[in-house]
């Protein structure tokens, strides 16, 4: 018996209220109005710019673009560390942290699926983000209590429940798009004001945003590295038969897994919808592949490898740009990815192992 299951839940919701209180300081420090509907125009650098500098520019939007990537990522990487599950339905766990941010942020009047009555909840910014990474982390214990708990006590092959979380992901999805349509909209309508260096520059609230993403990374680590509960998920991750023989509950480890990741696609959601100064219904779903790119890159069922893959995909996304048409600069990560499997196919972090 590794612990009581209230100290499991205790740490758990202090795992996501560091990563909550951060945010509440970031957006109070920003202010900014609330959420408004609207067509953001990217910034495009003048025709004569230096390539030298486009590259030192694209180095840093990718290093941005990568942390906040790998905090849906490191949970991607948990769920199939511990369950062998390549769940396809993250992706729609990142839209629903901005999606459910924006719906109770909005000083428009919103609705919910097969309720006709319109009505305003107006929160502020930050406590909006509290509420919707809290119900983000229940949606993942619901999920695991309700379905894929289920599936492993049955002993559903891997491969099916992939299926299973493939449909999942086409039914949220869906779902999304017929609860806030296909407009694009903004968490806030204030300016980002940017801190320049030279000729290089950072938004205020994008650089907010990568501290409070790098405190919830360094809760993760420290959570996998210094805790009963962390050295318990390690243990599964590398023999679950062995983990539940020395007394670990391992339903309880998974359940608890599938809480943190969901609590951190849906802060990752709301970092890249402030990110990118919009959200829509398939905001995930856009970025699932490069999800998966990153866990494979960095090592299946490695946490740390999830961090630096993202790393390593957002820096490829951006830094493309100055060669490639922004609209290729995805392909251009998975191209990279490709390349690295070739000469390392365990990953950048993972373990070679030897077959038959």
């Amino acid at each position: 018996m590794i612990t009581k299951p209230d100290t499991r839940l205790l740490k758990a919701v202090a795992l996501l209220l560091v990563a909550a209180t951060a945010f509440v300081i970031a957006s109070l420090v920003l202010g900014g109005d609330h959420a408004a509907a609207t067509t953001v125009d990217p910034v495009v650098a003048p025709a004569n710019t230096p390539k030298s500098q486009l590259v030192v520019q694209g180095l840093i939007n990718g290093t941005v673009f990568g942390i906040l990537l790998a905090l849906a990522a490191v949970g991607l990487s948990l769920i199939y560390g511990t369950t062998g599950l390549s769940n396809f339905a993250h992706g729609e766990q990142v839209t629903f942290g901005a999606v459910l941010t924006y719906f109770l942020t909005t000083k428009s009047d919103v609705s919910l699926p097969l309720i006709p009555a319109q009505f305003n909840i107006g929160l502020p910014l930050p406590i909006a983000a509290i509420v919707a990474i809290i119900i983000a982390g229940g949606t993942g214990w619901l999920q695991d209590k309700l379905l894929w708990g289920p599936l492993r006590r049955r002993r559903i092959a891997a491969l099916q429940q992939m299926i299973v979380s493939i449909g999942l992901s086409l039914a949220l999805v869906n779902l999304f798009q017929w609860w806030v349509g296909g407009e694009r909209y903004r968490l806030t309508t204030s300016i980002d004001s940017r801190l320049t260096f030279g000729d290089y520059y950072i938004g205020r609230q994008t650089l907010l945003s990568v501290v409070i993403a790098l405190i919830a990374l360094a809760g993760v680590a420290f959570f996998l590295l210094r805790t009963r509960l962390g050295r318990a998920t390690r243990a599964i991750a590398d023999n679950p038969a062995l983990a539940s023989a020395s007394g670990i509950r391992v339903d309880g480890i998974i359940r608890l897994v599938w809480v943190m990741a969901a609590a951190l696609a849906a802060l990752g959601g709301i970092l890249l919808a402030l990110y990118e100064n919009g959200l829509s219904f398939d905001q995930g779903a856009r970025l699932l592949l490069l999800m998966f790119a990153a866990v494979t890159l960095g090592g299946l069922g490695q946490a740390f490898g999830a961090l630096v893959g993202a790393l390593v995909i957002g820096i490829v996304t951006e830094v493309s740009t100055v060669v490639v048409a922004p609209d290729m600069k995805y392909a251009s990560a998975l191209v990279i990815l490709i390349v690295v499997l070739l000469i390392r196919p365990q990953g950048i972090l993972g373990r070679a192992e030897r077959v038959g």
